[in-house]
């Protein structure tokens, strides 16, 4: 074999092998588990609880002043994080229970909406879709954002941004997934948001 042909033949095995590596980054996640049932999900802090779904990976942690949470099948991921910053902003704007307030003048929304560039910074092509909209949940007052974004290989994504004012931290999160699983994940987001309510510390 000549010199010139090795030469081709290695350049030939080197494209093929960054080939299978960027397939390999892009495909090697295990497809996502459609949620059929749901479970309970305590904080050991008790700073939430919810139901999440089943076959879905739970993984927790933190103490005190930062606490986080996240629950994850193959490329989509549901992450909640609690902190004292949410809680102190709404005292000092007044305290929670201003009901009579226009949605637009809480301090929820106001929190929420000041939390939009760290998702920005987060995630590459962050677009919300529509205003924010008033969520229903026992934890406390709360909005949520509809969002389309970008991942760092340019795939889209498409998920929630929430915050809730709890009993004493803000709790905050993303739920997101592939662009392609968005229809099918949305309901499961839904009942996830919609289940969240204060925990019992263990």
């Amino acid at each position: 074999m000549t010199r010139i042909a090795r030469r081709r033949k290695s350049s030939v095995a080197v494209i093929a092998l960054v080939g299978c590596a960027l397939w390999t980054v892009g495909c090697s996640q295990a497809p996502v588990v459609v949620p059929t049932s749901y479970v309970a999900f305590n904080h050991k802090e008790g700073t939430f609880a919810c139901e999440i779904p089943d076959g879905w990976q739970a993984d927790s942690g933190g103490k005190h002043g930062q606490i986080w949470a996240t629950f994850q099948s193959g490329p989509a991921e549901i992450r909640l994080n609690g902190d004292l910053a949410g809680s102190l902003m709404s005292e000092g704007m007044g305290g929670r229970n201003q009901d009579e307030l226009p949605p637009e003048l809480q301090p929820v929304h106001k929190i929420h909406v000041d939390a939009k560039k760290n998702a920005e910074d987060k995630y590459p092509g962050y677009q919300e879709i529509g205003q924010p909209k008033e969520l229903d949940v026992a934890l406390g007052p709360a909005r949520v954002s509809e969002f389309t974004a970008t991942t760092t290989f340019g795939s889209g994504l498409h998920g929630y941004r929430v915050t809730v004012l709890g009993h004493n931290k803000r709790v905050s999160g993303f739920l997101v997934c592939p662009e392609s699983d968005w229809k099918t994940l949305q309901p499961a987001f839904d009942h996830v948001l919609s289940t969240l309510k204060r925990g019992v510390a263990e």
